[in-house]
């Protein structure tokens, strides 16, 4: 992964707190320590614009305001800096990080929220860091409508949309390409399925192609497979397969990660077992567009594999098949199945089936796919 910045950075220094002050007080060594470390960050903490502040490889920032993300150079963030303070931060709020136990979530003495992870769980010589600045001013209900955020309100039950009639005309006429590239920008959830070797990877790199280059990915992976070079604010998260390697690190546990850590999209390499349950509960607390991959032999069966892969876990085990079904039929809006056919690599499936989705809102869901959500024949 390159570590080489693109723009010029803000600097400067600043005392000034933010926020509410820490409900323990630290020794005061730890916080003059954490204090002067910070230093070079104030400037940027100390701005009303500023939302929240990114550190995804050395020496560069990404800040995000009321007008979007923008990348500065940072020439003091460098590996040893961030390591430092992350165990800066680790000491003066009582808690650990180190290789073994890599994630680390805190809030700052001066009211700023931290989520920090190291390697193993991230990029090796990189130091993931998400700082969110408190709002500086408590909006009344009236300052907010002022404010338009009615703008783009409609009434509840109004669920389809213009993007969703483009994609149904698109899938009638079996415009695939047309379909998935709107799926993606759309901000569909998409499941790639098929079988080993089937192309599964190959296709989740294609549609993560698709996605805007200036929305913020973090991906989930075992290994370094997904290529994201398309999109330079972005975040590797690995979790240990078979509870090997040092740190063992779950994809349960980076799930609840991404969450603090500002994401625009999760991409999570495959569901293989009781993360799946978690995977659905993130997509359901406003985490749209995501793309994950699942082994299964057809559309229909992907929604049957996800199922079992739900009842494995903790919190999906007392659910019954049908609320499991009905929510899974609520959130995950396409399925691309791959598979081989003479040594050669196909689609041979393309579910979407919207009204399948509003009849899971309404209650009890029927068997099978409509005629409407089978849009690409298996080969005979």
């Amino acid at each position: 992964m390159s570590c080489t910045p693109a723009t010029p950075a803000a600097e400067g220094f600043s005392r000034a707190p933010i926020g509410a002050p820490a409900a323990t007080a630290p020794a005061g060594g730890e916080l003059s320590a954490l204090d002067l470390t910070l230093r070079a960050l104030r400037p940027l903490l100390a701005d009303p614009e500023v939302t929240e502040l990114c550190i995804n490889r050395p020496r560069e920032i990404f800040i995000e305001t009321h007008s979007g993300w923008r990348r500065e150079e940072a020439p003091f963030a460098d590996f040893d800096w961030c390591r430092r303070l992350a165990k800066l931060i680790a000491n003066v709020t009582r808690q650990r990080v180190d290789e073994s136990a890599p994630l680390l979530s805190a809030s700052l003495p001066s009211g700023e929220r931290v989520q920090i992870v190291l390697p193993p769980a991230t990029t090796l010589e990189c130091v993931a860091i998400t700082i969110r600045r408190p709002a500086d001013t408590v909006w009344t209900v009236d300052e907010l409508e002022r404010r338009g955020v009615f703008g783009l309100t409609r009434p509840a039950g109004a669920e389809r949309d213009e993007a969703e009639e483009e994609l149904r005309r698109l899938h009638a006429a079996q415009a695939y390409t047309a379909f998935l590239r709107l799926a993606v920008r759309a901000r569909k959830n998409i499941v790639v399925s098929g079988a080993t070797g089937s192309g599964k990877t190959t296709w989740t790199k294609a549609l993560i192609r698709e996605i805007p280059r200036d929305e913020r990915l973090i991906t989930i992976e075992d290994a370094r497979e997904l290529v994201l070079d398309d999109h330079p604010n972005h975040v590797r998260l690995f979790y240990s397969k078979d509870d090997q390697g040092l740190a063992r690190v779950t994809p349960k546990q980076l799930l609840e990660c991404c969450l603090r850590m500002r994401p625009d999209r999760i991409l999570l390499a495959e569901l293989r077992s009781e993360e799946a349950f978690d995977y659905l509960r993130n997509v359901n607390s406003g985490h749209p567009g995501s793309i994950t991959s699942v082994h299964a032999t057809s559309a229909e069966l992907a929604f049957e594999q996800l199922v079992l892969l739900v009842k494995q876990s903790r919190g999906g085990r007392s659910l019954a098949r049908r609320d499991i079904k009905s929510l899974l039929y609520l959130l995950i809006d396409v399925i691309i199945q791959c598979g081989l056919e003479c040594h050669q690599r196909v689609i041979r499936e393309v579910w979407f089936d919207p009204a399948r989705k509003r009849r899971a809102a309404r209650g009890p869901i029927g068997r099978g796919p409509t005629r409407e959500g089978v849009s690409c024949p298996q080969p005979a």
